[in-house]
């Protein structure tokens, strides 16, 4: 190995000590906040150019419409997780005592461990769902194109897409959220019959109303009405997904006219309440109406399922139906930590390993060193030459060994435990049993 690769190694060891993870979720911010989050489409090029300032050595952003991370490796000098707050705190025009309890803030391992989960989907307010892999790949790109990822990133990057991939391919996690598609796809079936003419109404725009909806234009549904509280973000989605967007205040003109209604807006109060949905059904003659609740905490009134030709179903009925179907959840949940698990002792395994390489690289141009020495004073025979070679490449081993047995007895039978592990020496203890 070069020395320029083992210099390498070794500070990526030591970066992996100085990783720093500071974000914010739909998870763990209340409802007052989200909004102040997640409602707008992330703008990643400034997030990007806020870390970019920051000169830190590696640095990533993970923005998406449930989360918000910065992740960075930083300077011996620098403490990151306050500068960090402070920035995501910035991007919510709010101060960091506002965010007091609501963020979280991992390094080393836990950070590691926290970026394989998320990409497995395992932090995911829908455990499963398979978006978040894409979203990521997609932020480390942009980090990448920006010149902010280096060694260790990529390395942890590429080694939590592995995780991923296998934790989809090898559990039924993503089968189960798959399976919850499903569920509201046949609930919608057994309820209306035929899709081709129904009309889908999306309120929020969250992830889980995404993968809802996608499944039912994935199911002819050609009727799709985007709706949320920004235009622009309305208009954003629509374009992307080729379908029609209104505004906000035409909502209750349009849910007269839905068949099928996703709400995930989690804005911490009801987007629906019963005399809303009660009007729309008089308006469409009691025409059945189901409702997807897939907002955290709840948007539609619990009310509104006490409504004649309204059927209500929110994540928790979906899971529960898809369970019966698929099995349990937890099992999946552990299974796909397990993997995860595995994965990420594999990547630490490889850069432990790595991390020795130069020590490797010293020993052995030290050993070459020595030869050169003893052939340079021309030492007669073969044997001669030999003898003196194995004596000059023990003295310091031995010298260091006497001297630390001398001054520090227990310190010197770890470094005899060292020496015969790494030369594989038997005591004389095990070579008379040998014998024997």
């Amino acid at each position: 190995m070069a020395d320029g690769d083992s210099t390498r190694d070794a500070a990526s060891a030591e970066k992996l000590r100085r990783l720093s993870l500071v974000g914010v979720s739909h998870r763990s911010v209340n409802a007052a906040l989200r909004g102040r989050f997640f409602d707008e489409e992330p703008d990643q090029a400034a997030l990007l150019e806020a870390l970019r300032s920051a000169d830190w050595e590696e640095a990533l952003a993970v923005a998406t419409c449930e989360r918000l991370e910065f992740v960075v490796i930083g300077r011996p000098e620098r403490e990151p997780a306050a500068e960090l707050l402070q920035r995501i705190a910035r991007t919510a025009d709010l101060s960091p005592v506002d965010l007091a309890g609501q963020s979280y803030c991992l390094t080393g391992m836990q950070a590691l461990r926290h970026l394989f989960a998320v990409a497995a989907s395992l932090d995911s307010l829908v455990v499963g769902e398979p978006q978040i892999l894409g979203q990521m790949k997609q932020c480390y790109r942009a980090s990448r194109e920006a010149g902010l990822s280096g060694p260790l990133l990529d390395g942890a990057l590429q080694a939590a897409f592995a995780a991923a991939k296998r934790v989809r391919s090898e559990t039924p996690i993503g089968q189960q959220t798959s399976s919850m598609t499903l569920v509201a796809r046949q609930v919608a079936e057994d309820l209306h019959g035929r899709f081709d003419a129904l009309k889908l109404l999306w309120l929020g725009l969250g992830e889980m109303g995404e993968m809802l909806s996608g499944d039912f234009l994935s199911a002819v549904i050609e009727n799709l009405l985007v709706m949320h509280a920004s235009p622009a973000r309305s208009e954003a989605v629509a374009r992307r997904l080729a379908c029609n967007f209104a505004p906000h205040e035409t909502l209750d003109h349009h849910l007269a006219e839905a068949d099928i209604v996703i709400t995930d807006t989690s804005a911490g109060r009801f987007t629906l309440d019963a005399e809303q949905v009660e009007a729309a059904l008089k308006r469409r003659r009691r025409r059945p109406m189901l409702l997807i609740d897939a907002g955290v905490p709840s948007d539609i009134e619990p009310g509104v399922a006490e409504l004649d030709g309204a059927f209500v179903y929110d994540l928790d009925d979906l899971e529960r139906l898809a369970r019966s179907e698929a099995g349990g959840r937890a099992a999946a949940e552990a299974m796909a930590w397990a993997v995860v698990e595995e994965e990420l002792e594999r990547f630490c395994r490889a850069q432990a390993e790595r991390s020795a390489a130069p020590s490797v690289t010293a020993l052995r141009q030290h050993f070459e060193a020595v030869r050169r020495e003893v052939l340079a004073q021309g030492a007669g025979d073969a044997e001669a030459a030999t003898r003196l070679l194995i004596n000059r490449l023990l003295h310091g081993p031995s010298e260091a060994l006497r001297h630390t047995a001398g001054s520090d007895p227990a310190a010197g039978e770890a470094l005899e435990r060292s020496l015969r592990r790494l030369f594989d020496l038997k005591s004389a203890g095990e070579e008379r049993e040998e014998e024997t």
